[in-house]
C-alpha cells in the first residue's frame, strides 16, 4: 500500500509538469521540426538587447545573434542541446543563459564562444539575473537558488527551504531581492541572497486545495515598487517590496487587464509591458499603473519574453519561431519572418 504522502508528492509532480508543459514546452510536433530548422522555426523563451545587439534563447540549446538591430542573424554554437529560458548581459560582451537540468552558459564575447558553467545541481533553472560581471542568482525547480561572486566561476548553492517551483528572481541591488514562483509564493532576501524568507502573497495557495496561482516574472523599474505577473493574468503590486497586493485596472475590484498567463515583462523609457498566452501584450504608464491591452496584431501562441534597448529596440519571442519587433519603445510592433541564407544565417522579412 503506498503512503498517502508519497500519493500527494506524485500527484503534485504531474501538475507541475502539466503546468510547465502548458506554459513554455513545445508539442512533439513542433520538437520534431525543431530539429530539422533549430535556428527559425523553435520556441522562443528570453530574448536581451543591448544598443544594436540582439540575443535569442530557446528550445534545444538555440541561440540567435544580430548585430544590425535584428535586421539579420545568425545561430551562435550553444555546446548544449538542453532548453533555455533565460538570456542576460551586462554589458555588449559578457552574458549567461540558463536551461533545464541545472544548465548555466557563460560568454566574455558577444556569444562568438559560449561555456558551460558547473552549477553542480540538476534541477532547471528557469530565472536567472546579474547585477554586474561578477554578481548574479539563478533559481529553479525544487526551491533551488544559485549565488555566484564571481562571475559564475563558482555557484553556491542556496534554498528557500520549500519545495516549490520558483520562476524568476530580480534584485534592485546587490543585497535585496525577490524570487517567485509555484502556488503564488514571494520569498526576499536582504543579504544579497545568502538566505531567504517568505513574503505574505495575497494569492498564495497550497496544493491540498487543488488550485494553482503560479507567478512567473518580476519587474521593479522603480527601486521597491514592483510588479509580479502569474498564472490567469494575475497582476500583484508592492509599493515598498513588503507589502504586496493584487492589482485590478480601476483598483475598485476583481477586474483584470487580461484572462490569460502572463510570462514576462519589462520596461522602457517611463512604460511598462507584459506578454504571455495567446499572444498578450498588456502595457502601462509607470506611475499610473493601468494595463490595457497593447492594439498588436499577432497570431494567438505563447509570447515567452520581452526586452528594451537603452535607444528603444524591443523584442517579443514566442513559440513557433514568432518574433516582434519594435523600433520605438513599444509604440509599434512588427512581426519578423527570418529567411534562411546560408547554413545558421538569416535574414529579417
Amino acid at each position: 500500500m503506498i503512503p498517502s504522502a508519497v500519493k500527494d508528492a506524485c500527484a503534485r509532480l504531474l501538475l507541475a509538469a502539466a503546468l510547465f508543459i502548458l506554459a513554455i514546452a513545445p508539442s512533439i510536433a513542433e520538437s520534431a521540426a525543431i530539429e530539422r530548422e533549430p535556428a527559425f522555426r523553435d520556441n522562443f523563451y528570453s530574448a536581451e538587447v543591448r544598443g544594436n545587439l540582439c540575443w535569442i534563447v530557446g528550445y534545444y540549446g538555440t541561440i540567435l545573434h544580430s548585430k544590425d538591430r535584428g535586421l539579420s542573424w545568425e545561430l551562435q554554437d550553444s555546446k548544449t542541446r538542453e532548453a533555455l529560458f533565460r538570456v542576460v548581459f551586462v554589458n555588449d560582451k559578457e552574458g549567461w543563459a540558463s536551461g533545464s537540468y541545472g544548465t548555466i552558459l557563460h560568454t566574455r564575447n558577444g556569444g562568438q564562444s559560449w561555456e558551460v558553467q558547473s552549477t553542480s545541481t540538476r534541477e532547471h533553472l528557469f530565472g536567472l539575473y546579474f547585477a554586474d560581471e561578477r554578481q548574479g542568482w539563478a533559481v529553479g525547480s525544487r526551491g533551488t537558488i544559485l549565488l555566484t561572486v564571481d562571475g559564475g566561476a563558482s555557484w553556491i548553492s542556496r534554498s528557500v527551504g520549500d519545495d516549490v517551483i520558483l520562476n524568476d528572481v530580480r534584485f534592485n541591488d546587490k543585497r535585496q531581492g525577490w524570487a517567485v514562483g509555484e502556488f503564488g509564493r514571494i520569498y526576499h532576501s536582504r543579504d544579497g541572497g545568502r538566505t531567504w524568507l517568505k513574503q505574505p502573497s495575497p494569492i498564495e495557495v497550497s496544493f491540498v486545495s487543488g488550485e494553482s496561482r503560479n507567478l512567473f516574472r518580476l519587474l521593479f523599474p522603480d527601486s521597491d515598487a514592483g510588479w509580479a505577473f502569474g498564472l490567469d493574468g494575475v497582476i500583484l503590486k508592492t509599493r515598498n517590496g513588503t507589502r504586496w497586493e493584487v492589482h485590478s485596472p480601476d483598483g475598485a475590484g476583481p477586474r483584470q487587464a487580461s484572462r490569460h498567463h502572463l510570462f514576462s515583462a519589462a520596461s522602457y523609457n517611463g512604460r511598462q509591458w507584459a506578454v504571455g498566452e495567446r499572444g498578450t501584450v498588456l502595457s502601462a504608464s509607470v506611475g499610473q499603473d493601468e494595463w490595457k491591452a497593447a492594439k498588436v496584431k499577432i497570431p494567438p501562441v505563447p509570447l515567452n519574453g520581452i526586452a528594451f534597448g537603452h535607444d528603444g529596440l524591443g523584442l517579443i519571442v514566442g513559440n513557433r519561431g514568432l518574433i516582434l519587433r519594435s523600433e520605438d519603445g513599444g509604440q509599434q510592433w512588427k512581426p519578423i519572418r527570418i529567411v534562411r541564407t546560408a547554413p545558421g544565417k538569416g535574414v529579417s522579412q
